[in-house]
């Protein structure tokens, strides 16, 4: 290979990964030349191209980002549908759905590797960041009928949180818009159970899996007031309170949790994970059950199930007292009914 196609090559695949696409060559000498680079370059979908060591770089949310670019390069009309369309719209899709790109086509069409052909009929698209997708809602209603329920769950609670849109809203906007669609009660009973005040997927997929597994649903999302440090508030992912006065809590670890910016406010992880020791030290005034566990946590559900039981989590909603999402330390008092709250909120 001469230093000048070196250099065009070079160049062309410069520009592609500014932009954040696979590059796809036009002419059939630069894609003969792309192909003598061996294994320096790798050819995700058949014709398009990435420097292996970008490539091993990236998430499967940004692997699909580029192929779908490549793709609407070379066929500028399709719309893209399902999980792929979610990805662009920056919904949580579980990683294990990105093996391939999903296309809508109102005909029939021919999949091919890496490339999945979706008669959905639907004719609206919109664009966004240069790509046709099918519409938001479209694309939460395909999702909800293909993928797994706690997979979809975590995207009907993202795109709840997205819009300000409720459970019941969704409910009714699925029900009318896709009467007569297959696969509609799967999406409503999913719809049914969203909830937008979850913070990230792995919180929907802990929550479904708990439904699943017969658990009483928790509260999500609670602030609680600083037992030792009056008015200071501490956040925690789930919470039940037993008829009893049993206070457990459920926290879902994840390298994730820790290193989003827009959950740590410009805090190192160190500093996180520093705050949430001083966290949970201070919530043991309330003498709680605090139960942690990840996301590979999950994958082994008879060792979840087993881990809720062991901690005492109820298996019937008529076993839990109503929990405030705000509980002060004298809404604690009344709840939890401990003198040692008390006295915390005397001593302040």
């Amino acid at each position: 290979m001469s230093d000048e196609v070196h250099r065009r090559i070079n160049h062309q695949l410069d520009k592609a990964e500014r932009s954040d696409s696979c590059l796809v060559p036009v002419a059939e000498k630069d894609r003969k030349a792309l192909l003598d680079r061996g294994l320096e370059l790798i050819q995700p979908l058949r014709g398009m191209f990435a420097r292996r060591s970008t490539w091993r770089r990236l998430t499967p949310p940004q692997r699909v980002m580029q192929l779908m670019r490549g793709i609407a390069s070379r066929h500028p009309t399709w719309n893209f549908c399902g999980t792929s369309a979610a990805v662009a719209y920056g919904l949580p899709v579980t990683w294990r759905y990105l093996t391939h790109v999903e296309v809508a086509t109102r005909s029939s069409g021919r999949s091919v590797p890496g490339i999945r052909m979706r008669r959905l009929g639907e004719r609206r698209a919109i664009v966004r960041d240069g790509l046709r997708l099918t519409t938001f809602w479209r694309t939460v209603f395909d999702c909800l009928v293909t993928l797994d329920f706690p997979d979809a769950l975590a995207i009907a609670d993202a795109a709840l949180r997205r819009t300000g849109t409720t459970a019941r809203e969704l409910v009714e906007r699925l029900r009318t818009t896709y009467r007569g669609h297959r696969g509609l009660r799967r999406a409503l009973e999913v719809a049914a159970l969203a909830d937008g005040r979850a913070e990230s997927g792995g919180e929907s997929i802990a929550r479904a899996a708990m439904h699943e597994l017969g658990f009483a649903a928790p509260r999500i999302q609670v602030w609680i007031e600083d037992p030792l440090e009056p008015g200071k508030w501490f956040r925690v992912d789930f919470a039940w309170l037993t008829r009893d006065g049993q206070l457990i809590i459920g926290e879902m670890d994840g390298r994730g949790k820790s290193m989003l910016p827009e959950l740590t406010e410009g805090r190192e992880t160190a500093r996180v994970l520093q705050d949430e020791r001083l966290r949970e030290s201070h919530l043991t005034v309330f003498r709680p059950a605090i139960i942690r566990f990840g996301y590979d946590n999950l994958l082994d559900r008879e060792a979840f199930e087993h881990k809720l039981d062991s901690y005492g989590v109820p298996r019937n909603d008529s076993e839990l007292q109503e929990l405030p999402e705000l509980m002060s330390l004298q809404d604690a008092i009344l709840l939890l009914g401990w003198c040692d709250v008390e006295i915390s909120l005397e001593a302040a």
